[in-house]
């Protein structure tokens, strides 16, 4: 969709998926810090690997409409206040931030097929693994999972470091843009 000069700032729609992501990530990455707090076979260890496949399966889905919406909503133009480097870097950086969103947790899944677990969403619905276990291999895929989430949350804490030196340095609209709240 070609961006429309009309528009100051991204859609709802657009805004509520960004930040949903934003916080879908933090909770999938965050959650795994808990692990050690409890015991190897604890209902506390189970309970955290549970939240993280239930919101990691969550991120797939929001990616999976974010993805859409991006292409076909209506967007404002690049911001005035973005030089022809910084938009080309903003962009593949986005480029970036979308590959490990889809990337990350489709590897994730495969983990754990690769385990033997069946992969659930908040025990309303559960996925079997369809494939066999294996545990040799899953200890390498789970290097690469490990490497790829932090690769993503690397990323994303430059992207919002960048955002909030736009709006408190430079004082400009790049991330006013994207702020949640009614349209101006």
């Amino acid at each position: 969709m070609p961006a429309d000069p009309t528009l100051t700032r991204y859609s709802c729609s657009m805004r509520a998926l960004h930040w949903l992501v934003a916080l879908a990530v933090l909770v999938v990455y965050g959650v795994t810090y808990l692990e050690a707090f409890f015991p190897r076979g604890s209902v506390g260890r189970a309970y955290i690997w549970w939240t993280h496949i239930s919101v990691g399966l969550a991120l797939i889905a929001l990616v999976a409409l974010r993805i859409p919406n991006r292409l076909l909503a209506r967007q404002p133009v690049p911001s005035a206040a973005l030089s022809r480097p910084v938009r080309i870097a903003s962009e593949a950086a986005h480029g970036l931030l979308y590959l490990l969103l889809i990337a990350t947790p489709l590897v994730g899944i495969w983990l754990a097929f690769l385990r033997g677990d069946a992969v659930t969403f908040f025990s309303l619905f559960t996925f079997p693994s369809p494939i066999a276990a294996d545990r040799t291999f899953a200890r390498e895929i789970k290097e690469v999972h490990e490497w790829l989430a932090n690769a993503l949350v690397a990323i994303a804490l430059i992207h919002a470091a960048a955002a909030l030196v736009h709006h408190f340095v430079l004082k400009d609209d790049v991330l006013r843009r994207m702020l949640p709240g009614p349209s101006r």
